[in-house]
């Protein structure tokens, strides 16, 4: 890998955008006319970008005078980095360099996307870099740094290596942002969304960087004024194209619209809006039309959700596995096949999620109504088995209790119409080992909800628990359970979505500049 000089180095623009976990709303979600209840995670993705002299090889690309080198690296993974070059008057990113001469997709069509929307709002934002030390081997460019909270990745044999057990205590151990000594293709990954949190970090990174976007837009404590909202609404809209690009396909896209407005109900966008955006023949305009918030097509729907107080939100890995494309096909082919049927199901499922986020909505307001009588009723709880919660003292007169109660009834009833849905199509949306575990969960005194996130299957599980004697029983329950490994993530709920931040308080990556 070419090495940088430390002359004209710029300030670092940091991006970061947070993971995901769809507690309700899993399948439903690809339809518009159902939504789905996304929950931010404080686990984050992180890009940064710094304009440094880069060495590049004299190949036709590098040696335009149009063209910006640009070097792309994530110090996480074993020699994981990618170097291009990108073309000011075609819009176009040419890799020219990589270890093994391997690719990362997402980050090219982040780069060309985004770099090309650049260059279409404002050509003289990109033209500081043309003719610059060109014929010298050396000239101006982009240094990128792509890092990651350790949740994204699986810490199994990091913690192995060390002699560790695999609980939160051996995971506080490790340095944040530890290397993953793998290469990128063989890490495991937890189901928190790293590639949309990735596409979005760096596509707000981009447009922070050369001023598309104020950077005091995305301040973590920033207020939803006008010019802010619309700012959030071009990185989505970016966002969600190129990682629709990137994976050839368009998705629902609630994983990226959570890692740009954080904790949320969400319904999908439309297909439509960047169907002919995407086609081979497309050009930065067409994007650009596509992608701008004045375009009415984007039609989703996003709206803020309350995470009730004293709720904690706790997250497993389980060592096991599901092809999640493979399950969606075949949900959607039996919905497809069985229309009244399904029908029916869907809208079951449906009127379930909404008494999920209906409660929780509810608790939020007797919380502000009655602070008192709402921390009674949590620690009552926090102490026992939710089958005990019905014969509480005082539960007749305490409409928090009488709430739990009925979230307790709800989230069992989500997960019966789950894996109904799941019989009927031939996938384990929740698998028996999984029911064993959620049943084992929802018997630890303090828990409230547990169950399968977004599409189920073998590989992950969410609880929320009552306070943090509940949240570390349930830890206790996952490390002496033998039929599966379940493994703890550190994650837990945030409202925050994609933020720019100071680059001086991440050592880690600022040390990699």
């Amino acid at each position: 890998m070419s090495c940088a000089t430390d002359a004209a180095k710029s300030a670092i623009t940091l991006v970061s955008a947070p993971g995901k976990v769809l507690v309700v709303g899993g399948y439903l979600v690809l339809d518009r006319n159902y939504s789905g209840l996304v929950v931010g995670t404080d686990a984050s993705l992180y890009a940064a970008i710094q304009e440094q002299e880069l060495e590049l090889p004299s190949t036709d690309n590098a040696a335009n005078s149009d063209g910006i080198p640009i070097l792309v690296v994530s110090p996480q993974f074993t020699a994981a980095w990618w170097k291009y070059v990108f073309d000011t008057k075609t819009n176009k990113l040419v890799q020219v360099d990589s270890t093994d001469g391997s690719k990362n997709g997402f980050v090219e069509v982040v780069l060309e996307v985004s770099l090309g929307i650049v260059n279409h709002r404002s050509a003289d934002a990109l033209r500081r870099f043309s003719a610059q030390g060109y014929g010298q081997g050396m000239s101006t460019g982009l240094k990128i740094i792509l890092m990651a909270d350790n949740d994204f990745y699986s810490q199994r044999e990091t913690l192995a290596n060390a002699g560790l057990d695999l609980d939160s205590n051996s995971l506080r151990l490790l340095p944040r942002m530890c290397e993953t000594g793998k290469m990128l293709k063989d890490v495991h990954k937890t189901g928190l969304g790293s590639s949309a949190a990735m596409v979005t970090s760096l596509v707000a990174s981009v447009l922070v960087h050369f001023g598309v976007i104020a950077s005091h837009a995305l301040r973590p404590c920033r207020d939803s004024d006008p010019q802010g909202m619309e700012s959030l609404q071009l990185i989505h809209n970016v966002a969600q194209f190129a990682h629709c690009l990137a994976q050839g396909k368009v998705g629902s896209g609630f994983d990226v619209s959570a890692a740009v407005y954080g904790s949320h109900v969400y319904y999908r966008f439309s297909p439509s809006v960047i169907n002919d955006a995407m086609g081979e023949s497309r050009t930065i305009a067409e994007i650009s039309k596509a992608v701008s918030p004045e375009n009415p097509g984007w039609n989703s729907v996003v709206r803020p959700v309350d995470i009730p107080p004293g709720f904690i939100l706790k997250l497993a890995d389980v060592d096991a596995g599901s092809n999640t494309p493979s399950m969606v096909k075949k949900v959607l082919h039996w919905q497809e096949t069985h229309g009244e049927e399904a029908r029916v199901l869907w809208n079951s499922l449906d009127a379930a999620n909404n008494r999920i986020r209906e409660i929780w909505a509810k608790l939020t307001v007797c919380h502000k109504k009655d602070q008192a009588e709402y921390t009674s009723a949590i620690d009552w709880c926090s102490k026992h088995k939710s089958s005990e919660w019905k014969g509480a003292p005082g539960i007749s007169s305490s409409l928090t209790l009488a709430l739990l109660c009925q979230l307790v009834e709800g989230i069992f009833r989500v997960r019966s119409l789950q894996r109904e849905m799941g019989e009927n199509a031939g996938v384990p949306i929740e698998p028996p080992k999984q029911t064993e575990l959620l049943d084992a969960c929802m018997e630890v005194p303090g828990v409230c909800m547990a169950a399968v996130p977004g599409a189920g299957g073998y590989d992950a599980i969410f609880c929320v628990a009552l306070g943090r004697g509940p949240s570390k029983d349930v830890e206790r329950l996952w490390s002496g359970w033998k039929s599966m490994s379940v493994g703890p993530l550190l994650a837990n709920q945030s409202s925050s979505g994609v933020c720019v931040l100071d680059s001086s308080i991440y050592p880690e990556i600022a040390a990699k500049f």
